[in-house]
């Protein structure tokens, strides 16, 4: 493989439904006050709190939580000279890999499943070719992690929290085409390692709630797929809808005066449509996170707060009162605030 591909299919922007997200949201400078009412009181559990700094001294940036107690991330090493990989828990920090900074490392693609911590790792080679390999490692205890494959194609990713998908025994995954034709490769290995197998799928998708795909071609209309059956539904959508779909529930975002943007829920085929009321902004690429709620952050009083529309209840719920870097994943959101990374579980 060429140096190039690699390098396009990591570089691919954010986009589901032609909806565009930071890998973090960063709230603008200038807040904008809304007149939305004041939510109903939290009913999740009290935020579980680490220090946003190591014992070493490092900053800490988590990537990734398998539990609001558990949370993979990034650190430097205190000379700087290479980039780590850290898990941290109640037992303790555990160093899980580290390239040099020369490598140029990229973490992607995190999920666990069975006690095991899954992601995909870009970097430079010697010779300047990128290479992107697939590691597990245990979520707990000492085992150090193994490298499961190199072949993961131009493999795409979408900060979604279907990047890597873990089903029937196996790690899968989207690729490009070698001839970026309108196909998708879709591939997997064994979770134990092994060869890969690879199936051209006719069009561009990315995976969503397992088997399903929805489709990432602005040029097609918005489909959902089962490459196991064949069905493809196309999802109902006006032209100046942007929508991201798992096959019950869809986040749909147009654009109002003042550069606002309105978001609705709804289904895939447009029944039980509702506005999410606010002057809100999507933290992620993924819609019914934990099969419940979309996140968003909203300016209240000068300050960003972090909250959760109850897709069963159409209740807006306070995570945060003020925060300032936030992100969601497989059911947990975390933020930064004061000195401390918090977390909580929606599962």
């Amino acid at each position: 493989m060429s140096n190039l591909r690699p390098l396009i299919a990591l570089a691919v922007a954010l986009t589901a439904g032609g909806v565009l997200l930071a890998t973090v949201h960063r709230s603008p400078e200038a807040p904008r006050a809304t007149s939305a009412p004041a939510p109903a009181p939290t009913p999740f559990a009290a935020p579980v709190s680490v220090s946003a700094e190591l014992p070493d001294g490092a900053d800490y940036t988590p990537l990734f939580y398998a539990s609001a107690e558990v949370s993979v991330g990034t650190a430097p090493t205190p000379d700087g000279s290479a980039d780590r990989l850290m898990l941290r828990a109640k037992a303790g920090d555990r160093e899980l890999h580290r390239l040099a900074k020369g490598r140029y490392a990229q973490f992607l693609g995190f999920t666990a499943a069975e006690g095991q911590l899954y992601w995909a790792e870009s970097s430079a080679l010697a010779d300047g070719a990128y290479e992107t390999r697939l590691w597990r490692a245990p979520l707990d205890g000492p085992a150090a992690p193994v490298s499961l494959t190199g072949d993961m194609g131009a493999a795409v990713f979408f900060d979604s929290e279907y990047d890597l998908v873990i089903a029937d025994g196996r790690v899968h995954w989207v690729a490009a085409p070698p001839d970026d034709g309108a196909r998708t490769e879709l591939r997997s290995v064994a979770v134990t390692g092994g060869p890969v197998t690879t199936t051209s799928f006719e069009g561009r998708f990315r995976h969503t709630t397992w088997p399903w795909l929805l489709s990432v071609d602005d040029t097609a209309p918005l489909t959902l797929a089962n490459p196991r059956t064949g069905e493809r539904r196309v999802v109902t959508k006006a032209a100046a809808e942007q929508v991201v779909c798992t096959p019950v529930w869809c986040r749909s975002m147009v654009t109002a005066a003042g550069d606002r943007f309105l978001f609705d829920a709804r289904h895939p085929d447009g029944s039980d449509r509702r506005r999410i009321p606010g002057d809100l902004t999507a933290i992620t690429v993924d819609n019914a996170v934990a099969g419940r709620y979309e996140i968003f952050t909203t300016y209240r009083d000068e300050r960003s707060a972090l909250v959760a529309y109850d897709l069963q209840t159409s209740a807006l719920l306070t995570l945060t009162a003020d925060t300032g870097v936030s992100a969601t994943r497989a059911g947990v959101v975390w933020w930064h605030e004061g000195d401390a990374w918090k977390s909580v579980d929606l599962r």
